[in-house]
Order: C-alpha cells, then sequence, then structure tokens
C-alpha cells in the first residue's frame, strides 16, 4: 500500500466540529424547542468544565464547535440521554474537486494510524447523503466517483458496502460538507430534564445503577437514596455508593445523594420482630424514608432495580407487600429483565466495575436463614405495630448525609 502524494489540500487541519444526532426528540410536536433546548443546555454544561465547547442547535442535531479536545467532547456527549449518535466532524468544501481532495486527504490520514504492513486489503465503503437535494450529483453518484477515486490512489483497499473497515462518510450540506469517519452510539432517549424528577434507591449493586440510568434516558432527573448500617457496615461500602453517583452525574447535569444511617431501624427490626420478613420489614421502611426525602426534593416517584424473582425480597407477593407502605408511585424499569441483560447494560454504561467491588449491603444484616417469599399484609403490619415506625422514619432522614455532585466527567471504559 502506498501513501498518497501531491495532496495539497489541508482543510481537515482545521479543528473539527462535533455532531451529536437525536432522533426521538424529534418526534415532538409543537413543544419540541423544549426538549432540543434541553439537551442543548446539558450538553453545554457537562463539557464547559473541559475546554471551549460552543453548542448550537441544528437540524436533528447539536453542532459543537471545539477548541477543546474533540475526542474528550465525543466521549461525554456520546454519554448524554437524547442523543443517539456522536461524530468527530471536518467541515470542508462541498464543490466536487476541493471535496474529493479533502476525502482523500482523510483517508491517508486514517491508513496512516493503521499502521498496516500491506499484507492484507482493507475494505472500505463510502456512504454519501445530501441534506441539500439541490447538489448535482445524486448521492449515489457522489459516492461512486469518491470510492472510485480513493481506490485509483490506493493500493490495498477493497470495497464492501455490507461489512466495511472502514466507511467515509459525506454529507452534503447547504454551503459545505461534513466529513467524518464513524457514529460513536448514545442512549438514545429524552434529555435529563425534560421528564419530572425521581428518587433511586441505589444499594451499591448492579441492578439499581442501571435502573437509574434507564430513568435518565426517559428524561428524568435523578436522585439517589443510600441506607448505610454503620457501625455494622464499614465505611468502604460508603465509597463505593459516591463513586457510583459520581460516575452516574457523566448522564445528567447535577446529581445529588442522600446516605442515611440504617443501624438502629435494623436493630429494632431484629429485636422486636422474627427473622422471616425481616427483608420486607427493612424495605417498608426504606420506602417510607424515601417518601420523606422525595417530598423534600419535589421528586415525583420512587425508583428501585428489583426484578421478578431475583431473589427472595422480589417475589411478586412481597414487591407488593412492599410497595403498600410508600405513598409515592414505585417504578421499576428492569421488572422483566434477567441477570445477564441487566449485566450486559451495566457494561455498557460503564458502572459494572464499580458495582463489583467487594461491600457488604445493609439488607443482608441480620438476614433470616430462610427468608420469607410470600408475605402476608397483615401479618407484617402487625410486626411492625410493635416498633416505634415514626420516630425511626425520622432519626434516618434527619441523620441523612447530603452530597452534590456536578458534570464532570469521570473518565472509565466504555464497553
Amino acid at each position: 500500500m502506498r501513501r498518497p502524494t501531491n495532496v495539497p489540500y489541508h482543510t481537515l487541519h482545521m479543528p473539527p466540529t462535533l455532531i451529536a444526532r437525536y432522533s426521538e426528540i424529534t418526534l415532538k410536536g409543537r413543544n419540541r424547542s423544549q426538549f432540543e433546548k434541553q439537551l442543548a443546555d446539558n450538553a453545554a454544561l457537562h463539557l464547559k468544565p473541559h475546554g471551549i465547547y460552543k453548542v448550537k442547535r441544528g437540524r436533528a442535531q447539536l453542532r459543537v464547535e471545539c477548541e477543546g479536545d474533540p475526542e474528550l467532547g465525543a466521549a461525554i456527549l456520546r454519554g448524554l440521554p437524547g442523543v443517539v449518535n456522536v461524530s468527530i466532524v471536518h467541515m470542508v468544501p462541498r464543490e466536487l474537486e476541493p471535496l474529493t481532495q479533502a476525502v482523500l486527504e482523510f483517508v491517508a490520514g486514517w491508513l496512516a494510524g493503521l499502521g498496516t504492513s500491506g499484507e492484507r486489503r482493507i475494505s472500505f465503503k463510502v456512504a454519501a447523503s445530501r441534506k441539500d437535494k439541490r447538489y448535482p450529483l445524486s448521492s449515489m453518484d457522489l459516492a461512486a466517483h469518491l470510492g472510485a477515486e480513493i481506490l485509483g490512489r490506493f493500493d490495498g483497499l477493497k470495497v464492501d458496502l455490507t461489512h466495511p473497515e472502514f466507511t467515509v462518510w459525506v454529507e452534503i450540506w447547504e454551503r459545505s460538507a461534513a466529513l467524518f469517519g464513524e457514529k460513536i452510539a448514545g442512549p438514545g432517549g429524552l434529555a435529563v430534564g425534560s421528564s419530572a424528577k425521581m428518587l433511586c434507591l441505589l444499594s451499591g449493586g448492579i441492578d439499581s445503577p442501571v435502573a437509574a440510568y434507564m430513568m435518565m434516558t426517559r428524561g428524568a432527573p435523578v436522585v439517589f437514596l443510600h441506607f448505610h448500617s454503620f457501625p455494622f457496615i464499614g465505611e468502604q461500602s460508603k465509597e463505593k455508593i459516591h463513586d457510583l453517583v459520581r460516575f452516574l452525574s457523566r448522564y445528567q447535569p447535577h446529581g445529588r445523594l442522600y446516605v442515611a444511617p440504617f443501624a438502629k431501624t435494623q436493630e429494632a427490626i431484629r429485636d422486636y420482630c422474627p427473622p422471616g420478613p425481616r427483608i420486607v420489614l427493612y424495605r417498608r421502611m426504606m420506602n417510607r424514608v424515601a417518601d420523606r426525602i422525595a417530598a423534600k426534593e419535589g421528586a415525583q416517584a420512587i425508583v428501585t432495580g428489583e426484578a421478578l424473582g431475583q431473589v427472595a425480597s422480589q417475589t411478586l407477593e412481597n414487591i407488593r407487600v412492599i410497595e403498600d407502605a410508600a405513598e409515592s408511585t414505585v417504578l421499576r424499569p428492569l421488572i422483566g429483565m434477567g441477570k445477564q441483560q441487566i449485566i450486559t447494560i451495566a457494561r455498557q454504561i460503564g458502572t459494572y466495575p464499580i458495582s463489583i467491588r467487594p461491600f457488604q449491603d445493609c439488607c443482608t444484616l441480620f438476614q433470616a436463614k430462610n427468608p420469607e417469599t410470600r408475605s402476608r399484609l397483615d401479618r407484617v403490619q402487625k410486626w411492625e405495630s410493635r416498633l416505634p415506625v415514626d420516630d425511626l422514619v425520622a432519626e434516618c432522614v434527619d441523620g441523612a448525609e447530603m452530597t452534590d455532585y456536578g458534570a464532570d466527567y469521570y473518565p472509565a471504559e466504555w464497553e
């Protein structure tokens, strides 16, 4: 494979533009501009700490002029709910001759970065589209022309329109052309802030961070509540929770974590109630505390990571008894999912490495050997009548520690 020669066109050396595309937002009606503004505002807030990025609203996309690191900017934008995909784009002239030269320089740069030995042929395709239908060449004709020029300039390449190793994307706009090499998938959905605020019960395991993320992609800002049973459980588990919330803040402009003391509540349940229903009693008390903090925050629902049948407390009978103690609406986005499905999402969104750190869950404290799986409400209420419920709830709420996290990019490996 030989490198191109006599390529005088140097527009690619200019700072690239970031394009963040969205789709579901385009289905909105007269209030569409509100959803678009929310996404643009979120993008600006997340990018601001990391350099100079100017966010502009385009047609079904955000255009971000960047003086900062484009790779970092793309990594931040790809995590924002509402964004379907992101590209690092070079804006070049749309006239055929300079456009062709820009494409050749673009391919030359890609091949140089690949560092191939030339022992095999590399497959590629050109994907051209006309946003401006007045352009004299059709999309197919433009793709064919550019593909032929690439083949004529470089050895060791072959066309594969189905499974190419490299795609040259060319979009013809009204005054220029956009040239780029990939569309980095984002979460899609709606921008955080488009829906009402919710409060998520965050355990520290794999499930609840995924549940929170799924609600964020539906536009809901999420406040987090964790129950900590010091001194029975060490401070290390609390550090893990803070790391999860700090990480999840990459998906929303503002994250808030409440850590509520739960040891005295659990001791009271241990002392006055039998072992079988303890986990159900724990979770009913958690719902009462969550109601109080949700009201304080203006949150319209409680979110949990429950999946039907996954553990003893998540049988349908126990779920119904636990929910009875909540005044708020309880949402369970994972309810019909299997564990492997949840793990797959956790890996995709980056929370999995944090979630699998060893830690003690407060719900395992004083756990019965054979917990009840088919609790009855009347029996559970009978045992609760022995407890100073209001005092225990007030102690949890009053003793909760609050920490805020901004829209900081928290680096992690994407899978």
